[in-house]
């Protein structure tokens, strides 16, 4: 019997050894499950992940009523409104596309050091006067962490799109507001300040 057990084992344990796994990678950032939608508007915009590295990347505001963004660096080709997507986000931020149409955009880390050495540019622009159109809010990360801000994007009259930390918007805003603000030179759709107009 004892001989029989110790057989068994030793089977379990060859069946088990001899099974080809997938090689796995040392790590991955979670994923939520896919999603299909059509892109109703989409806006580019110039977003920092770390200082000074400004991304090149999409907003889009989607036919399921979602609101994400995604850094382009990875995605070999353009995207227009009208067009349909499958697009995964990442858990943790679940505003930012973490796989676009089976690729995976990565969040950033990679390309860090290739833009180091660009470190002027983190200065104020003149000041710019414009009307809102509209105001949306989404999750955003600045950094290479998991921690994401909650971020106002505003749509300017003339179709720009530039977005605000929460923490640094101090009043209320709504379409039509007359607004003067500023951002930085290297990264033009970040604001530095805003302030309404009568």
């Amino acid at each position: 019997m004892k001989k029989n057990c110790i057989l068994l084992l030793l089977l379990f344990i060859c069946a088990a050894c001899s099974k080809e796994d997938e090689p796995k990678p040392l790590f991955s950032y979670p994923v939520e499950e896919e999603e299909t939608a059509v892109i109703d508007k989409m806006y580019e915009v110039t977003m920092r992940r770390e200082i000074p590295f400004p991304f090149a990347a999409y907003v889009m505001r989607l036919s399921n009523g979602r609101d994400v963004y995604m850094i382009r660096y990875r995605y070999n080709r353009d995207l227009r409104e009208g067009e349909s997507i499958r697009y995964r986000v990442f858990s943790f931020c679940t505003d930012e596309i973490a796989v676009l149409n089976g690729t995976e955009l990565g969040d950033g880390s990679d390309a860090v050091s290739a833009g180091t050495e660009q470190t002027r540019g983190l200065v104020a622009s003149d000041p710019t006067e414009a009307y809102v159109r509209d105001i949306f809010d989404m999750k955003i990360r600045y950094s290479l962490t998991f921690l994401p801000i909650d971020t106002w994007f505003i749509e300017l009259d003339n179709g720009t799109l530039v977005y605000v930390k929460k923490s640094k918007l101090n009043l209320e805003l709504k379409a039509g507001d007359h607004i003067v603000y500023n951002v930085y030179t290297l990264s033009p759709n970040e604001v530095l300040a805003i302030k309404k107009l009568d």
